[in-house]
């Protein structure tokens, strides 16, 4: 596999064997994909096992942070990778003077999948991000086992940021953060149905899932920690001006040291959904049909470019397994990736719109309640879809002129007014996707689209209505352009 790292899986791998392979010295300098073929073991961050992890993740940020923005394996050179601000104010970083402005960007930096029609690469990129980033880890602190732990606050007995990300002599904290959650408060309870997964683990298309994680609990989170789900200001250090918290914002958020905790946790849950009877894969052509660089470094500091059949190959070849799982992902030449794939395109192949509209209603007053004309219409090809177990999906596409602050909830109300949760929209990042920080003055319309699977909260043989409902203050952010219905 031509610039791509060796590894070495044993695909149907137990949790047990993993964590005796795992006590095997490990070469420090072995790359992102383990040169070594060993099974690294990703930990909850709240367990003790999880201690030492923690720590080398400290030893290692401060080498980062004292190496200049123009390594990277620096923490800046990292966190740019991500994304970064357009723009710097007055032109003064002094994190990193050599860059103030967009065409200043460094190799690799800006690739995150926060831009217009790249979503579908959303975990793909991210698995491979943060596994290069533990190869720096690894190498900077000398802890050859070492694998990122995971923030499992999904789980209510895990709602507290872990307690080494609080420390304020730390290099895991951050002061661009809610302060309740460096304080050790517990998550607030208005984000319960953001973490939960319930709704989220009955998606049976990759698409679908996929986009409905980036929505929440992946932007939901983002947003909470870094304050703008409490519409705080304070001073972003990378931004060098008063506005969200560091994750609240794709330029800065993957400077904060917890969004490398929240992405193993994505990605942890992501493997959670896989192996369910739920779970299927992407296919390669799905990512093929939008074109998107991988460019990460190990860490020895060395480039690694891949195509994206060559970084599909390593998302599905890892080097690592999660505590919490019984085994680790199936290799691309599994019989479980063969069954994952074919299951997922089959429900491509036969996806087909069922009926769409175009309302063009703004949410007024926090609620915008729909009865399209179409539903009705379509109920004899609903029932055949559902009646052929074939996953039902709602497709909407909104628009606004600023980013989204709140987090939208959408109901499926059947006849009788019962309310059924399908899914949520988040828009962290949605300024991002629409160019709203790419320096240009000019006002713009910006647009997203979410797929919402409600195979098991519509019901056809009546007549059903659409609620979207603001979850704070009625502020009129967003207008539904299209709703659609479509079966896979």
């Amino acid at each position: 596999m031509k610039k791509a790292l060796s590894i070495g899986i044993v695909a149907s791998a137990t949790i047990l064997s993993a964590y005796a392979q795992a006590q095997q010295p490990a070469t420090p300098s072995a790359s992102a994909g383990g040169a070594t073929g060993l099974l690294y073991i990703r930990k909850n961050a709240h367990s003790p096992e999880a201690e030492a992890d923690l720590q080398a993740l400290d030893q290692a940020l401060k080498k980062m942070r004292a190496l200049g923005c123009a390594d990277p394996r620096s923490w800046y050179y990292q966190g740019a990778t991500h994304a970064i601000p357009a723009t710097i104010p007055n032109g003064d970083n002094p994190l990193c003077p050599s860059y103030t402005q967009i065409s200043q960007l460094k190799w690799g930096w800006n690739t995150c999948t926060h831009l217009d029609g790249s979503e579908i690469h959303f975990l793909v990129w991210h698995r491979l991000y943060i596994q290069h980033f533990e190869s720096i880890v690894r190498t900077l602190s000398g802890k050859a086992d070492f694998a990122l732990p995971y923030w499992d606050y999904t789980n209510p007995a895990n709602r507290v940021l872990p307690a080494a990300l609080r420390d304020s002599a730390s290099s895991l904290y951050a002061e661009a953060r809610l302060p309740s959650l460096n304080d050790g408060k517990n998550i607030s309870p208005e984000m319960d149905e953001a973490l939960d997964t319930t709704t989220l683990f009955q998606n049976q298309v990759f698409a679908v899932f996929n986009s409905q994680i980036d929505a929440a609990p992946h932007g939901a989170m983002h947003l909470y920690i870094g304050g703008q789900t409490d519409k705080l200001t304070m001073w972003n250090p990378i931004y060098r001006k008063e506005t969200n918290g560091l994750m609240a914002l794709v330029p800065s958020a993957g400077f904060d040291p917890v969004f490398w905790l929240h992405h193993a946790n994505i990605d942890y849950l992501w493997q959670t959904w896989e192996n369910s009877a739920n779970g299927v894969r992407p296919t390669l052509a799905e990512l093929q049909a939008v074109p998107w660089p991988y460019q990460f470094h190990d860490g020895t500091g060395k480039r690694h470019e891949y195509t994206i059949p060559e970084a599909y190959k390593t998302a599905f070849n890892p080097n690592y397994v999660y505590d919490q799982l019984r085994s680790g992902i199936a290799a691309l030449d599994s019989q479980k990736h063969t069954r994952l794939l074919q299951l997922n395109q089959q429900r491509n192949d036969n996806k087909r719109v069922l009926w769409s509209e175009q309302p063009d209603e703004p949410v007024k007053g926090g609620q915008l309640e729909l009865a399209p004309a179409q539903a009705a219409k379509a109920r004899a090809s609903v029932l055949s879809a559902q009646a052929a177990l074939s996953p039902l999906v709602l497709q909407l596409t909104v628009s606004f002129v600023k980013e989204p602050e709140d987090t939208y909830a959408v109901y499926i109300v059947d006849a009788s007014g019962t309310q059924k949760l399908a899914g949520l929209l988040t828009f962290f990042g949605a300024g991002h996707h629409a160019g709203f920080d790419s320096g240009h003055d000019h006002a713009h319309e910006g647009r997203k689209t979410f797929l919402l699977d409600v195979s098991d909260e519509l019901q056809p043989e009546s007549d059903y209505r659409i609620l979207i409902k603001k979850q704070r203050e009625p502020v009129d952010e967003i207008t539904v352009r299209e709703v659609s219905l479509l079966s896979y």
